[in-house]
């Protein structure tokens, strides 16, 4: 896979993740405790032998930064590399920031030059999934395709979000229509009967083909699109559907695995309650394409006299006498007596309380790093380096989207902004 060049995208504003994303980019955004969204493309390529990787970086990108370049080095002896190309201004170009995923793309393709490879892989740095690329690739040049867009079947209420295929019997795709409205397009995009039949599978009813953001494009293909259509600014809208009205061999790449996009405040909260089942859709325990993340170094987690079910708890956590379920404990975390988190997604510290601050040197008034006793903590995400007082209740439900100085309610969950102190016995209840 030495010939393949990985172009990560680093996402828009991510105003629908807010306030996940008040201070970070969305792959930066912390997943399962330990990892960061990041991780799953770049281990996805790596696990694949996909190892010259550009991750495209515009919005609140410093976290993302720092992550990459602490985790992904590689030695002297393997070439390789985890770059970031970050959005630039040139006296010779116009001065807009990247407008979109295809004008991203474009205004990199100088630094690409130099280097020798066959075929663009174009991932988004948001989705949760495990893909063998190299099978994709391998694909890819069998059928002699000059684009390949990995297909997804979903069903009909997730067509206005996505973009959506219709594919001939040989994979080949014959349009694409991206978020589609109107319901007659839609009707006809249902994959009708004899995809089924041709496959030799039972048939299905009210099924897409829609587009997972994964593609390989030929260098050349890549290059004559982008620039012979200057003013397209994304793939979905416009260059893929321009490379299907062109003619080019625009083949779909099948993938029937879990598949998440982690768009909204919902869809991250319900990812990650959903790897604490007893046999996830999506397990980080696969030893042959383990998803890699920055070694930080942290003790063990210490348990004591907690009561624990369903949870995930990451490294350096410390639990006194608490009470965890279906829940995800991130790193660092110090959850104290008689605290009770449900349903819920602590995402932990990036420190711990210096030792000085333990003695009589500690501001009256301030409160330690962490969730404090006897707290109620159900429906909600607790974002990094909050301080959470003694007696606090904080639940979230289905109401209103609205918010506090430190704290939003979205999508019915309760958020706890990054860096955010909750006094003591704070109520927060939306439920009910």
């Amino acid at each position: 896979m030495h010939n393949v060049l990985a172009l990560i995208l680093g996402g828009g504003r991510g105003t629908r993740l807010y306030p996940l994303t008040k201070e970070r980019s969305k792959p930066a955004v912390s997943l399962a405790g330990k990892y960061r969204l990041i991780d799953i493309p770049i281990s996805n390529c790596l696990n694949a032998g996909v190892n010259r990787i550009f991750v495209l970086t515009q919005f609140l990108a410093q976290s993302l930064n720092r992550h990459v370049a602490q985790t992904y080095r590689f030695d002297p002896y393997r070439r390789g590399f985890v770059n970031i190309l970050s959005a630039e201004q040139t006296d010779s170009e116009e001065s807009d920031w990247y407008q979109g995923t295809a004008d991203a793309v474009r205004k990199t393709l100088r630094h690409t030059k130099r280097f020798r490879f066959n075929e663009y892989m174009i991932l988004s740095g948001d989705h949760i999934y495990r893909m063998d690329y190299a099978k994709m690739i391998r694909e890819h040049r069998e059928r002699g395709a000059e684009v390949t867009i990995a297909a997804l079947e979903v069903p009909r209420e997730k067509v206005p979000e996505l973009g959506v295929m219709e594919l001939d019997d040989a994979g080949r795709i014959r349009r694409f229509v991206e978020k589609p409205g109107d319901p007659k397009v839609i009707d006809k995009l249902e994959i009708p009967p004899e995809y089924f039949r041709h496959r030799g599978e039972p048939e299905r009813k009210g099924l897409f083909v829609a587009n997972m953001g994964v593609y390989v494009f030929n260098r050349q293909a890549m290059q004559e699109l982008l620039m012979e259509h200057a003013d397209a600014e994304d793939f979905g809208k416009q260059i893929l559907p321009l490379a299907v009205e062109r003619g080019l061999a625009v083949y779909g790449y099948r993938f029937n695995d879990y598949w998440e996009d982690i768009g909204t405040i919902r869809s991250f909260f319900e990812a990650n309650l959903g790897f604490t089942d007893p046999v996830p859709k999506f397990s980080f325990y696969d030893e042959i394409r383990p998803i890699f993340t920055r070694p930080r170094f942290l003790p063990p987690s210490k348990i004591n006299s907690a009561s624990i079910e369903r949870a995930l708890i990451g490294e350096g956590c410390i639990l006194e006498g608490a009470t965890v379920i279906h829940s995800v404990v991130g790193i660092r975390s110090v959850v104290r007596e008689g605290a009770r988190i449900e349903e819920s997604v602590l995402m932990g510290a990036d420190y711990y309380d210096s030792p000085s601050l333990s003695d009589a040197s500690r501001p009256e008034g301030s409160l330690d790093l962490g969730i404090g006793k006897n707290c109620t903590i159900h429906r909600a995400i607790v974002d990094k380096n909050a301080r959470i007082g003694d007696g606090c209740t904080l639940i979230g439900g289905d109401r209103d989207d609205t918010q506090g100085e430190n704290w939003s309610l979205r999508d019915g969950i309760l958020v706890i902004h990054k860096e955010a102190v909750i006094p003591p016995r704070t109520i927060l209840n939306f439920a009910g």
